[in-house]
């Protein structure tokens, strides 16, 4: 009898032993699957933070040499403006408006259909509203060229002119002119540029984008002389348009 007592409170015993045993398992199983989840949860979040910011430095890298192309661009267009004056009126004007928001020109480019038509283009650079593909508006900087007419009388004739975009998302937009007004006077920078018998010496272009970063100025000199766009007319010694 009491062997048979025994051998119940050995076989409970072992049993609960057992119970705890794989209670003790599953809860550790459990422990571990908690943690296994949080590491991945950590990993995946690092992983994510890492993908989105080279996303963002691919970004910022080819806007940055977007812009720098685009400055190159306007460099080689600016500097190389050609003086050249309207036909077909009383008063001797060149051809060159200017303005902090707008800029018309007339460039010596010969690209395509300005090498048939003198070696001249037109020019217009301006900032205005457009859509972009996902349905929101923005300022963009806009180029205008086509072949210079040589007998124009007025910029009639960059009206057709197709707008080709330059930079997107423009926040602020500005153009200086560094110049004097006659001979005897001092140069100093200007928001407009109203002199019609002279160039200035310097065009500064200044760009913000809407990602709050500052794209450096661009600073060009003018190549070329107002005297560039001018005859000599031995008679009565005054500048005239230079003949085709």
């Amino acid at each position: 009898m009491n062997r048979r007592k025994r051998n119940r409170q050995v076989r409970l015993e072992q049993g609960a032993v057992l119970t705890s045993v794989s209670g003790f398992t599953l809860l550790e199983t459990l422990v571990g699957l908690t943690l296994l989840g949080v590491m991945l949860i950590l990993i995946y979040s690092a992983l994510n933070i890492s993908l989105r910011s080279w996303d963002t430095g691919e970004k910022r890298v080819a806007e940055a040499s977007h812009q720098r192309v685009v400055q190159s661009f306007l460099r080689r267009e600016l500097s190389q403006l050609f003086p050249v004056r309207w036909r077909g009126i009383a008063e001797s004007k060149i051809a060159f408006e200017g303005t902090k928001d707008e800029l018309r020109f007339v460039t010596t480019l010969t690209l395509g259909a300005a090498a048939r038509e003198g070696g001249m283009q037109w020019g217009h650079l301006y900032v205005a509203e457009r859509e972009s593909p996902g349905g929101e508006r923005g300022r963009t900087l806009f180029i205008k060229r086509s072949a210079f007419d040589l007998q124009a009388k007025d910029w009639d004739g960059l009206d057709a002119a197709k707008p080709i975009p330059l930079i997107e998302g423009v926040k602020s937009f500005e153009i200086g002119y560094f110049g004097a007004e006659n001979e005897t006077a001092e140069p100093q920078w200007t928001s407009e540029w109203t002199n019609p018998l002279r160039m200035p010496q310097l065009i500064k272009i200044t760009l913000q984008v809407d990602n709050g970063r500052d794209v450096p100025p661009l600073i060009v000199s003018l190549r070329l002389g107002e005297e560039a766009g001018c005859y000599d007319n031995a008679f009565q010694r005054q500048c005239g348009p230079r003949r085709a």
